[in-house]
């Protein structure tokens, strides 16, 4: 998933080996293209055997090897690197266009998705299909309360789920990178291994067919166990009615159309309209002011990182321990921390940050002033 584009149980036993070995033999023969998107970690590997598959028929003779991978996939090209034919394959895996007149990457669906979850032991997985532009699967358990803080007071959810959600994709760029062939070659100074592979003089055509070959069995045995360091946690709480709310790392979205049938959840998640803030979100607006009401409690130095014996609190900071203390638990895509980025945003719109909150709290020019101002202006907004 974020801005998460690269996110391992091994296969245990010959009978688990040679079945998943069949499932994956069964998607290469298909002719629809792209296969269904897996829903469970067991149908990653056969479903990324597929992607390589994809790339290996894209770079298929020398003709169509491009020797110099600059980094950048051009959507024209008719001649690919290997990494190249890989990203190709991932971006049309996930039912995007390859096209050198659309964007390399589409907004969401303008309908809510529908998702559905098996929340068993036996079988657990679901999907939402394709989901900022990658297909995430989703493992969710039953808990008591969320751990990130309460959204409302007016009201207690019925239903908590929690869990984590991994790109299925993601299995193939990490483990092209683990290929042996591939790993040991790359240059010193250079951040891709598998840019070096394709540009080294002495790597044949026989060498780049022999990777894909490879890959294909280490994204099978491999591809399940790989989605766990790559997850990110989401939470969604139902109410009564069948509304909630589900907390990802994108943001917090809205929940419709929920039901459970014995281990299986539906619903629906509208990513277009991101939950508003409310009132819980004014009042952490409003402590995180009173928390930085002075440059002796200023930290200037911001990086993000917010111990709980802290003495002095950059603008992230302050905004973290207002929602711990107003809430009880802090989201990084909290409403209310969505607002502050969105003013700051508007403030600094030619200034490149690369984090919005940490730069302009660590910019030279920023005030005191602009701090408070900054938490009024978002409190404000909030209807």
């Amino acid at each position: 998933m974020r801005r998460r584009l690269c996110r391992r149980v091994v296969l245990a036993g010959l009978a688990g080996l040679a079945a998943h070995g069949a499932a994956a033999k069964a998607q290469a023969s298909n002719t629809k293209y792209p296969a269904e998107a897996p829903a469970t970690k067991e149908a990653v590997g056969p479903f990324d055997v597929g992607l390589v598959k994809r790339a290996e028929a894209l770079l298929s003779s020398p003709q169509k090897w491009n020797r110099v991978d600059t980094g950048r996939c051009p959507r024209a090209d008719t001649m690919y690197s290997v990494r190249c034919a890989l990203e190709r394959a991932i971006v049309e895996g996930a039912g995007l266009r390859w096209d050198p007149r659309a964007a390399p990457k589409t907004t969401a669906a303008n309908a809510p998705l529908n998702c559905a979850m098996d929340v068993s032991t036996e079988h657990p997985g679901g999907s939402c299909g394709l989901l900022w532009d990658e297909l995430p699967i989703f493992t969710l358990e039953r808990v008591n309360a969320v751990t990130s803080g309460v959204w409302r007071r007016d009201a207690s959810p019925i239903e908590v789920w929690s869990g984590n959600m991994a790109d299925a994709e993601g299995p193939v760029h990490v483990e092209s990178r683990k290929v042996e062939m591939v790993s040991r070659r790359k240059a010193p100074g250079r951040d891709d291994a598998l840019i070096d592979f394709n540009n080294d003089s002495t790597t044949t055509f026989d060498q780049v067919q022999a990777f894909f070959r490879s890959l294909e069995t280490q994204v099978l045995e491999n591809g399940a166990g790989d989605l766990g360091p790559s997850a990110d946690e989401v939470e969604i709480e139902i109410y009564a009615g069948g509304t909630g709310v589900i907390r990802t790392y994108n943001g917090w979205f809205p929940v419709t159309a929920y039901s459970r049938i014995g281990s299986t959840l539906h619903f629906q998640m509208d990513t277009l309209n991101e939950i508003p803030a409310g009132p819980l979100d004014r009042e952490i607006l409003e402590r995180a002011a009173k928390i930085l009401s002075s440059d002796a409690v200023w930290n200037r130095a911001d990086n993000r990182e917010c111990p709980a014996t802290a003495t002095t609190w950059s603008i992230y900071c302050a905004v973290e321990k207002a929602e711990i203390e107003v809430t009880g638990g802090f989201h990084h895509r909290r409403p209310a921390g969505e607002l502050v980025r969105e003013i700051v945003d508007e403030r600094a719109k030619n200034r490149n940050y690369r984090h919005r909150m940490m730069d302009y709290n660590n910019d030279a020019t920023t005030t005191l002033a602009d701090v408070q101002s900054l938490f009024r202006e978002a409190a404000g907004r909030i209807k």
